[in-house]
């Protein structure tokens, strides 16, 4: 019954437009068309940062650090932040108890989040972690969904050991992973985007 109601009012619609003025007649159409046209939908999307690294190293030599940094643009729409970490460091502890702390100078992963501006004026970190031992998977859950906006510094310097023995049972690498994720509004238009595909509404703004 819609696709006879449908039928009928475009053969309407250009029965009108040939009877009417050129400009006339392309405001109705334009105006049925959107009519039919679906409302776009909105739903939150995630962006990925971050990094994951296993260490092979030489000898008794550590391997050289892992250093590296990323800007993140945040807006007023970023409305959650989370981090996961995770970080491998076989036989560290009892490493540890055999010749003390000196091993965090070789083995170790510190990781920053900054607000932006904070690091140029002696501030603090607005996270951080530093692990010198086994540090199992952690999700960090930040913030409130207000952040301040402009670019974030998202940092990490770590340094470990990879060593393959002759003897399977003897060799060890060093480990880690770090990821941030924040969520925004995203909106999808059915007849501009592929399946998956969206705009972020500070984009559209």
């Amino acid at each position: 019954m819609r696709g006879c109601f449908e039928a009928l009012t475009v053969l309407a619609l250009l029965l009108v437009s040939t009877l009417t003025s050129g400009c006339l007649g392309l405001a109705a159409q334009r105006e049925v068309m959107e009519s039919w046209r679906e409302l776009p939908s909105t739903f939150p999307k995630e962006e990925n940062f971050g990094w994951d690294h296993t260490f092979e190293s030489s000898g008794i030599e550590a391997a050289d650090p892992f250093q590296r940094e990323e800007l993140i643009m945040f807006d007023e729409s970023v409305n959650e932040l989370v981090i996961n970490f995770r970080a491998q460091f076989p036989w560290s502890s009892q490493i540890e108890e055999v010749i003390g702390n000196e091993t965090n100078e070789f083995r170790y992963v510190e990781v920053r989040l900054w607000e932006p501006g904070v690091k140029e004026t002696g501030g603090n970190p607005y996270w951080e972690v530093r692990a010198t031992q086994d540090y199992p998977q952690t999700v960090f859950v930040l913030g409130n969904g207000s952040f301040m906006d402009g670019n974030w510094l998202f940092e990490i310097e770590a340094r470990g050991y990879g060593i393959t023995a002759p003897i399977e049972q003897l060799s060890f690498h060093d480990s880690f992973d770090v990821y941030l994720t924040i969520t925004r509004p995203c909106v999808r238009f059915e007849e501009v985007h592929d399946t998956g595909e969206c705009t972020f509404l500070s984009d559209l703004e």
